[in-house]
Order: C-alpha cells, then structure tokens, then sequence
C-alpha cells in the first residue's frame, strides 16, 4: 500500500507543478498580447496627432 501512497503522491505534485508551468504560460501569453495592444493603440494615437497636425496646419494656412 506504500507504494500506492508514495505513485499517489508523486502524481499530485506532478499535477500540480504542470498547473503551476500553464499559469505561467498563460501569463506570458496575455502579456504579450496586452503588449502588442499597447503599441497598436500608441502607433494610432501618433497617426491621429500627425493627422491633426496636418489638419491644423492646412486651416491655420487658410486664415492668411
């Protein structure tokens, strides 16, 4: 019965690290998503301002 006790046991803590390696996993996965999200959003808000900018620029042109 020792023996069944100790297989037992070795499968929990086996369970339980291979838990342990997915959370990471899925961690990092939705961290570098969140990662390419961000520079999306920051490569969008710079196409905005130099489009503002152009924008301003062709009113402010407009006024003389």
């Amino acid at each position: 019965m020792h023996v069944m006790e100790q297989l037992a046991s070795e499968r929990t803590r086996d369970n339980l690290e291979l838990a342990e390696q997915l959370r990471y996993t899925r961690r990092m996965r939705t961290l570098r998503r969140a990662s390419r999200m961000e520079h999306k959003a920051e490569r969008r808000m710079i196409q905005a301002w130099r489009r503002a900018a152009e924008l301003r620029s062709g009113i402010e042109s407009l006024d003389y």
